[in-house]
């Protein structure tokens, strides 16, 4: 199943791959402004990884693993205006993540 959502410029098209694993597109200028780091040439705004999760907590509990891995915070937790909790940090490598729960999606094991 996939999903299309337009919210403030962005477009977001969502394919479910199988249980607890998504795959999404975003335009560039859309991470670029959602994750607080400028868009340059070649970019970590290229793409991110997300990692959906199933609480709050969760989420937490993956940065603080990222933090002590040695990845650098680009966002904090926190709740969203369009609804999930999540937070971006980049690994040592550069590779820009997302950590999300999203109310709306059972996230299941």
């Amino acid at each position: 199943m996939e999903s299309l959502v337009k919210n403030m410029n962005m477009v977001q098209l969502i394919f479910d791959l199988q249980a607890g694993l998504k795959f999404a597109f975003w335009n560039r200028m859309s991470i670029a402004h959602d994750t607080k780091l400028a868009q340059t040439e070649p970019s970590p705004t290229e793409f991110t990884i997300g990692h959906n999760v199933g609480s709050k907590g969760e989420v937490d509990k993956v940065m603080e693993q990222a933090k002590k891995a040695g990845a650098t915070i680009t966002v904090e937790a926190n709740d969203t205006f369009w609804g999930v909790y999540s937070d971006y940090f980049q690994d040592p490598d550069g590779h820009l993540w997302e950590v999300v729960w999203n109310p709306q999606w059972d996230i299941t094991e």
